[in-house]
């Protein structure tokens, strides 16, 4: 466990070849970020029925509150970032969840949207910036790529941050900042706003 806080519990995954997790208990609904691909086999605990998992790196998955186990049936390791809704952001006024104005790197179509978060995939070329933004409520960065960027908040000097594939960055209540991608390779990163 990474974090865990009354809006959002991380969990960083990772699930030898071969291996699987015993039953567990994901009390409250919660999605998912694929690092790298994943070939897996899923039981839920009340039911013998298994089915098959496959996502591809990056993918985001939603799944509501479940009792299960899940089988990693390839040599390579399953890895993935967790993020369990705890809470809805009752901090923030208002009912938007949306970045305002609309990042430059965002993609379309979005990954995810419920009636708790909203998802965005974020993609920044070496060079690129967002542009300032305001982010209306909590929320979540999860790089899907290591990467070498510059994140600018609230007017105060671009603190510079190197990312691994999976790390994250928090933050409670509405944010404005600037993400610039200052490394040499394509940057890409899952941006989830609670609701």
């Amino acid at each position: 466990m990474k974090l865990d806080n009354r809006y959002v519990r991380v969990l960083d995954v990772t699930v030898p070849g071969y291996d699987s997790t015993l039953y567990h208990i994901h009390e409250n609904p919660y999605f998912w970020v694929s690092i790298g691909d994943a070939t897996l086999r899923g039981n839920n605990v009340d039911t013998p029925e298994v089915f098959p998992i496959e996502k591809k790196h990056g993918e985001v998955t939603w799944s509501p509150a479940v009792s299960h186990r899940v089988g990693n049936i390839v040599a390579a390791p399953f890895h993935n970032i967790t993020v369990q809704v705890q809470g809805r952001d009752d901090v923030s006024p208002g009912t938007s969840f949306t970045a305002t104005p609309r990042p430059r790197g965002y993609q379309a179509p979005a990954p995810l949207d419920n009636d708790v978060v909203h998802v965005e995939r974020l993609i920044l070329e070496p060079g690129q910036s967002t542009g300032a933004y305001t982010l209306p409520k909590s929320g979540i960065l999860i790089a899907v790529n290591d990467g070498t960027v510059s994140i600018s908040s609230g007017g105060a000097t671009a603190r510079p941050v190197q990312m691994r594939a999976g790390e994250f960055d928090w933050h409670t209540g509405p944010v404005t900042h600037t993400i610039t991608n200052t490394g040499t390779t394509r940057f890409e990163a899952i941006e989830a706003v609670w609701k």
